[in-house]
């Protein structure tokens, strides 16, 4: 695991090698003001295209920016009509685009000839000898602190690649419990055939993403939150993501391992950057409905009765927060903390808002991830095992193999199934009090930032994550000291 000072050396590293030898056609650069050898600087120049010059004055060591004495970075050259034509239909009704001309096949000349004809222009370009890459923005969009974050996340790739898995799993299920009722000889052979099909179409998908001309994936991770962890993307080189990661003030900061032998990339904000997201709509700071829906109130005061603490969702209370402090005023409880983001407004309500005591040590929900899963598979497969044994019936294995397959997956996510309140409560559950805590946090369906601010009122801060294609994403979170 990475220490904290080599985080640091690495992150002024890479903001040398980014920001620094950034084009500018002359970088004088003191090894001692950056805390860097100057070895390693001189490696970060080479790799940027610059060459060493005598310097100016002692203590310092000075680059020319020479393009000419490197390899040329990719150019595609002139296109096809018909590929002009794809791009402006790309471009239709986007305020945004990622463009890249080795997918595309056209030549940077063609791409922002393309861009002028749809309002749009290129503000920032990325490039090496395998591609090059060219941001468009639709002309008058604000700057990075006055846009609106995205709206409506897309589903990363290893998301996509997880639901297919899911999907072939369980068409898997399905199949070997027809196959097992239609007493079918060749049961065996179906399932290595199912297993082929699940690993060729992750490979597929990944092939796919890697080709395609749109890459809005592109810059969803860099959204301005403090730190980010990135998955290595298809057919990108780690000198592309890292220069496009700059324009948005992040810069490497070493491998992050996600376990299953599988390394991501770490990145931390340590400046403003050019923009940040997908352009969306202007919204409200949170969720606050205008109109009370009758039956409510009535609701909301059931739920307070004889209760010294509880967590209430604004979505899903569907009364606005003055009126549901106001309702919990009557009953002897006051806000003691508000959170809010642009999908929802939680409110914590207390009889009284001392300092929070040491919590004890009790069940937490989300193991409920763990156990409901394991009971399932326990009752159906090895049940099933256990009666084929006896019985010597091979259709019962292939029925609880089926069942297993069909029923797993949606247990993953049974914590989905409550109120969103209740979820929320036992999200806030989860800190414990203890020095560490790991938890899977999409059980909850609560948004990121939202966690965040209630781990932060806790006194816990974001430590590590590992993504999952089951579970979504396990993180830890460790207490303030």
């Amino acid at each position: 695991m990475m220490t904290a000072d080599h985080h640091t050396w690495q992150l002024r590293f890479s903001e040398l090698r980014y920001r620094g030898f950034s084009g500018a056609p002359v970088v004088e650069v003191a090894p001692a003001q950056w805390g860097i050898d100057p070895t390693a600087i001189r490696q970060a120049a080479t790799a940027r295209r610059y060459r060493e010059t005598p310097p100016d004055q002692a203590g310092f060591l000075r680059f020319e920016f020479a393009p000419g004495f490197f390899p040329r970075h990719f150019d595609h050259g002139p296109g096809t009509d018909a590929g002009r034509r794809r791009l402006a239909k790309l471009l239709a009704g986007q305020d945004q685009f990622w463009a890249s001309t080795r997918r595309l096949r056209l030549s940077r000349a063609d791409v922002g000839a393309a861009a002028t004809a749809a309002g749009m222009t290129v503000v920032a370009e990325a490039a090496d000898p395998a591609d090059r890459l060219l941001l468009l923005r639709r002309n008058g969009l604000p700057d990075e602190e006055l846009r609106p974050r995205t709206t409506a996340r897309r589903p990363t790739l290893g998301e996509v690649q997880g639901i297919v898995a899911v999907a072939c799993i369980l068409a898997l299920g399905a199949g070997t419990w027809f196959a097992a009722e239609s007493e079918v000889k060749w049961l065996p052979l179906l399932i290595p055939a199912a297993i082929a099909a699940v690993v060729g179409a992750q490979f597929l998908i990944r092939a796919i993403a890697g080709r395609s001309p749109r890459m809005p994936w592109l810059d969803d991770r860099f959204d301005g939150s403090h730190q980010v962890i990135v998955a290595p993307p298809p057919a990108l080189s780690a000198e592309l993501l890292g220069e496009v990661a700059s324009l948005y003030g992040y810069f490497f900061a070493g491998p992050h391992h996600s376990g299953r032998n599988s390394v991501n990339f770490l990145f931390v904000k340590c400046r403003p950057g050019l923009v940040f997201g997908t352009p969306g709509p202007a919204l409200p700071p949170a969720a606050e409905p205008v109109v009370e829906v009758p039956g409510r109130e009535q609701w909301l005061r059931n739920h307070l009765d004889g209760r010294d603490e509880l967590w209430v969702s604004v979505r899903h209370a569907k009364l606005p927060p003055a009126r549901i402090a106001e309702i919990a005023g009557s009953e002897g409880l006051f806000p003691a903390g508000e959170f809010a983001d642009v999908t929802d407004r939680i409110l914590l309500l207390r009889r009284t808002s001392p300092p929070r005591p040491a919590a004890v040590r009790k069940f937490r929900m989300s193991f409920a991830g763990f156990i409901a899963p394991a009971a399932w598979v326990f009752l159906c497969f090895g049940g099933s095992v256990v009666t084929a044994a006896i019985t010597r019936d091979e259709r019962l294995f292939a029925i609880g193999f089926g069942l297993t397959a069909l029923g797993v997956f949606p247990l993953l996510w049974v914590l989905r199934a409550f109120p969103r309140s209740t979820r929320v409560g036992w999200l806030a559950a989860e800190f414990t009090g203890r020095d560490s805590v790991t938890f899977f946090s999409g059980q909850f369906g609560v948004s990121p930032e939202l966690l965040r601010q209630i781990a932060e009122f806790r006194g816990y801060f974001f430590h590590t994550q590992t993504a999952t294609n089951a579970q979504g994403t396990l993180v830890t979170y460790v207490k303030r000291r």
